[in-house]
């Protein structure tokens, strides 16, 4: 159910971008569920289903890198229910319309908790993944990154060392642990556009996980405003200018439309769903 869209709520939220100068999205797994991936936390979700990961997964791999690789590579042998979503999954017409905002300057940062990898392969340019993403690696101790396709790893040396010249630094999939601090460059960037944006524009997000949601709110005390897609209520809801109730693939490219209506000389987007 694509839910009813209140036509004075995406006038609002329209007329808030196209005026803004600095809005920065945060992107939630509401938008990965649209696509497909099953959500960790919920009904139904990955956590609720099959039990939560322990708290101190990070620890584990500091402790044993060799084994936890070994794991790794066994699982993607044997194939999992989250791998095989995300392998299927593809961008929806939420990423594209976010893309389309951003070519037209109507967004200029989009903050994902989401690690699919959905938002590069539609095109999202300037983009922090806060959680990682599935589908790269990171060294531990300069926080290289490298797309795993790129990035040999041989199962009779493990655990895979940084190609970085002058470090020796262990190499671990991109997806942020229990128990580990996220990458300071990523911490580094959420800080900086929460600072400068003037809108914050909440996608598919429950505003509950830390540190992703302190960022709208450290937005807000200064005087940003926040609108809100999302089909669920959420703590942040009540503080928002505009509030859009309903998925993502729905109502982004509706708001994408309104924007360009008001935005002189903008050229149609191409549709993409």
């Amino acid at each position: 159910m694509d839910g009813a869209i209140e036509p004075a709520a995406l006038e609002r939220a329209a007329a808030l971008l196209a005026d803004s100068t600095h809005t920065v999205v945060l992107a939630g797994a509401g938008m990965s569920k649209e696509s497909g991936i099953p959500t960790f936390r919920g009904e139904g979700g990955l956590w609720t289903t099959h039990g939560e990961p322990p708290m101190n997964q990070y620890d584990g791999f500091r402790t044993d890198p060799k084994r936890w690789w070994q794991r790794r590579l066994e699982a993607a042998a044997g194939g999992d229910q989250f791998g095989a979503a995300v392998g299927a999954a593809e961008p929806n017409a939420g990423h594209y319309a976010l893309v389309e905002l951003e070519r037209l300057g109507a967004v200029r940062h989009v903050i994902t908790q989401n690690v699919d990898d959905l938002h590069r392969r539609a095109g999202q340019q300037s983009l922090t993944e806060i959680h990682g993403n599935r589908l790269w690696l990171r060294c531990v101790v300069c926080q290289a990154r490298w797309a795993a396709d790129a990035f040999t790893v041989d199962p009779d040396r493990l655990p895979p060392r940084c190609a970085r010249v002058g470090c020796d630094g262990a190499v671990k999939g991109d997806t942020v642990m229990f128990g580990e601090p996220i990458p300071p460059d990523a911490l580094e960037s959420c800080h900086r556009e929460a600072q400068q944006a003037d809108a914050v524009l909440l996608v598919g997000t429950s505003a509950v996980v830390y540190p992703a949601a302190e960022f709208p709110l450290i937005a807000h005390r200064r005087g940003a405003q926040l609108i809100e897609v999302n089909p669920q209520a959420t703590p942040l809801s009540d503080a928002c200018v505009a509030v859009l109730r309903a998925p993502s693939g729905h109502a982004l490219p509706k708001l994408l439309e309104r924007v360009q209506a008001l935005t002189p000389g903008a050229a149609p987007s191409e549709g993409r769903a």
